[in-house]
C-alpha cells in the first residue's frame, strides 16, 4: 500500500521515460506531484576510493555471555563503550550465546564492511580433556559459531579473515602449557615463583620444532579448518585479497625485542628466523588447504627480520597498527610492502583512565577522529584497511551500537561512519534497518515489557531462533504517539522506496518524517491494514531524492498498536529521474 495515490502517476511517468530514453539521458528536475527529500544534514564529499575495509573482532566467552558488559569498569578503567545489545550474564544459557552471535552479524551487515578479522589466540590440545586449559579467550574453533550465524541470517557478502594475536598464541599459550603462566613474557617475579631458569624463560625462536605447534597446529590451522572442513562448507566466507585468503599477524616485539638474561641482557636476533616461520606457514597452508595465503604482518616482523622485506612469496604486506602512547600518538597508519598499501586505524582508545602509571587516550571527538582517519587513509591511495576493534569495549574502541553518550552521540554512529566510507556499499540498493536498534525513541509505557535486546523503556520482544534460524527482535506494545528515531540513514539520489515489516491485529497507521530543523518533510498518515496477526512487509512510502546523503528519519505510530520489525530502504539507482 502506498500513502500517496497521486505519487504513483508521477512514478509511472518516470518509469515510462526511463524505458523510452537512452540510458545516458537523465531528467534532473523532480517530476510533478512527487515529494522531495529535504537536503541531507551532511554533504557527502568523500573522495572516490576502492580499498577493502574490515575490522578486528574478539569473541571471548565473557563477551558472548554478557559478563564483561555487566561491569562498569575496573580499578583503572571506566567502560563507556558498552553495547546497546544487552547480553544478560545473570540469565546466561547457550541460547543467549547464539543470540549474541545473531546480533553481531546483524550489526556487521548493517555497517557495510567488506570483512571482519577474527581475533584468534590458540587452543591447547589439553583443553579437550582438562577444563583448566579451556580459556575460551580467542579459541579458533569457536569461529564456526560465527559462520553458522552468518549462514542462518542469509548473509553472503560479508567475508572473514583470520587475525593471529601473536603474543597470545605464539608465547602466552606456550608458557601456559609448560609452566601454567598465561603471559607472553615471564617476569622476574614469576620466574622466581615458578623456579624457572633463565633458559626456560627465553623464547626459543631458534627451535622451530618447539614453537611451531603453537603457531600452526594450535591456532592458524584450527582457525582455517572452520572454512575448509565438511567439503568446504564455509569456504565462500573467506575474505580474499589478491585472490588469496588473508591472515593478519600482530606485533611480536613484546616477546622478541626485549632483553633476556640468557642472552646477556640482549634481545633475540630474529634475522632469518621469522622468515623461516612464515615460510613454513605458507608451505603448510598450501599442502593442507591447496592454496596460498595473503599475509599482512605487523611491521615489527620486518623491523626484527629485514630478510622478510624481499620475500613477496612469503610475506605480502605489513601494517603499522596505531600508537596510543608516547610523544607522537597516532590513530592511523599506512604501510607499503610489495606494492600493497595497508591502512590501520582506531576510532578511539582509552586505558588506565583512573590512577594508572601509563594511561593511553585517543579522544574520538564524537566521531571526527574516525572520519579523519579514513580521509587520510584515502588520500594515501590505500588498498586494504584493518580497523581496531569491533567488540573492543575494554579499551573503548568498539564499533558496535553503543550506549556511550560521553564520547559519541548516538548508538549507530560508528556503524554509520563505517558504511559511509565503504567504497561500494555507502548507498546500498537495499538496506534493512532494525526497529529495535533505533537511535532514540518515545515510549509512553514504563520499562521494557519485552525484557529483551536493550535496557530502557522501549518495548522489545524476541522471536527465539535455532541452529538454522536467526534470533529476531521487534518493537511491540506500541500505542499512538510513540515513535522511533534514527539520527541518520542513507538515501541515494533517485527514487527511494521505504517498506515496513509489521504485524497488526487491527488496522493501524503511521507517519514518516525526514530532515531536521526548518527543513522537514512529514508524510501524510500511512494506513496499515490489519494482517490478522501475521507478519507482512508493505511498501509504505516513495520519494524523490535530489541529492544523496544521510537524513534523520522518524517513524511515528498514529493509531492502534502495530508490532514493528524493520524498515527496508530501497534506492533505485538505475531509474532515470
Amino acid at each position: 500500500m502506498k500513502p500517496f495515490k497521486y505519487l504513483l502517476l508521477g512514478l509511472t511517468a518516470i518509469l515510462l521515460l526511463a524505458e523510452c530514453s537512452d540510458e545516458s539521458s537523465v531528467v534532473t528536475e523532480p517530476i510533478e506531484d512527487t515529494y522531495i527529500f529535504p537536503a541531507p544534514h551532511e554533504i557527502d564529499n568523500i573522495p572516490h576510493h576502492t580499498f577493502k575495509m574490515g575490522a578486528l573482532f574478539s569473541y571471548q566467552g565473557e563477551l558472548r555471555s554478557g559478563k564483561i558488559q555487566q561491569s562498569d569498569g575496573t580499578a583503572t578503567e571506566i567502560y563507556y563503550n558498552k553495547p546497546l545489545f544487552n547480553a544478560n550474564a545473570s540469565t546466561y544459557t547457550p541460547d543467549n550465546e547464539r543470540e549474541w552471535w545473531d546480533d553481531l552479524v546483524e550489526e556487521i551487515e548493517y555497517s557495510g564492511m567488506d570483512y571482519v578479522a577474527a581475533n584468534t589466540r590458540g587452543r591447547l590440545p589439553k583443553a579437550d580433556t582438562d577444563p583448566k586449559y579451556e580459556r575460551d579467550h580467542g579459541d579458533p574453533t569457536r569461529i564456526k559459531d560465527f559462520l553458522k550465524a552468518l549462514k542462518r541470517r542469509g548473509i553472503t557478502d560479508t567475508k572473514v579473515a583470520i587475525f593471529d594475536d601473536t603474543p597470545a598464541s605464539w608465547a602466552s599459550a606456550r608458557n601456559f602449557n609448560l609452566y601454567g603462566a598465561y603471559v607472553y613474557r615471564i617476569s622476574e617475579a614469576t620466574q622466581k615463583n615458578l623456579n624457572l631458569t633463565d633458559e626456560q624463560v627465553l623464547y626459543p625462536l631458534d627451535d622451530l620444532d618447539e614453537i611451531y605447534p603453537y603457531i600452526w597446529n594450535y591456532n592458524i590451522k584450527l582457525a582455517f579448518d572452520n572454512f575448509y572442513a565438511n567439503n568446504g562448507e564455509y569456504k565462500d566466507y573467506l575474505f580474499r585479497f589478491r585472490g588469496k585468503p588473508v591472515l593478519y599477524l600482530w606485533n611480536v616485539g613484546g616477546f622478541l625485542s626485549c632483553n633476556y638474561v640468557a642472552l646477556g641482557n640482549k634481545p633475540i636476533d630474529c634475522t632469518g628466523k621469522l622468515r623461516a616461520v612464515l615460510a613454513k606457514v605458507q608451505e603448510d597452508f598450501k599442502s593442507t588447504f591447496g592454496e596460498e595465503l595473503f599475509i599482512c604482518a605487523d611491521k615489527s616482523f620486518v623491523k626484527l627480520d629485514e630478510t622478510l622485506r624481499n620475500t613477496p612469496e612469503i610475506l605480502q604486506s605489513i601494517n603499522g597498527w596505531f600508537v596510543a602512547e608516547g610523544n607522537n600518538p597516532t590513530s592511523f597508519t599506512v604501510e607499503e610492502l610489495n606494492g600493497n598499501k595497508v591502512g590501520a586505524c582506531v576510532p578511539a582508545f582509552s586505558t588506565g583512565e583512573i590512577n594508572a602509571s601509563r594511561p593511553m587516550f585517543l579522544d574520538p571527538y564524537h566521531g571526527k577522529r574516525f572520519k579523519d582517519n579514513f580521509n587520510k587513509i584515502i588520500a594515501r591511495k590505500t588498498d586494504l584497511v584493518i580497523i581496531e576493534g569491533l567488540t573492543d569495549m575494554l579499551e573503548d574502541a568498539a564499533l558496535w551500537r553503543s550506549t556511550d553518550t560521553k564520547y559519541f552521540d548516538f548508538p549507530n554512529q560508528r556503524l554509520n561512519i563505517l558504511r559511509k566510507y565503504n567504497s561500494t556499499r555507502a548507498y546500498p540498493e537495499t538496506l534493512r534497518v532494525e526497529c529495535e536498534a533505533c537511535d532514540d525513541y518515545l515510549d509512553l509505557s514504563e520499562g521494557n515489557t519485552g525484557r529483551s535486546y536493550r535496557t530502557g523503556n522501549l518495548d522489545v520482544y524476541k522471536v527465539a531462533g535455532s541452529e538454522t534460524t536467526p534470533t529476531l527482535w521487534y518493537v511491540g506494545n506500541t500505542e499512538a504517539g510513540e515513535y522511533l528515531e534514527w539520527k541518520e540513514l542513507p538515501y541515494d539520489k533517485g527514487i527511494v522506496k521505504i517498506s515496513l515489516r509489521y504485524n497488526a491485529r487491527y488496522a493501524a497507521s503511521v507517519t514518516l518524517e525526514f530532515g531536521e530543523g526548518d527543513d522537514i518533510l512529514r508524510s501524510e498518515v500511512i494506513k496499515l491494514p490489519d494482517t490478522n496477526g501475521e507478519w507482512k512487509t508493505e511498501e509504505i512510502f516513495v520519494e524523490h531524492s535530489g541529492e544523496k546523503g544521510w537524513r534523520r528519519t522518524i517513524l511515528e505510530i498514529t493509531s492502534s498498536t502495530p508490532k514493528l520489525d524493520y524498515l527496508i530502504i530501497t534506492n533505485e539507482k538505475k531509474t532515470n529521474i
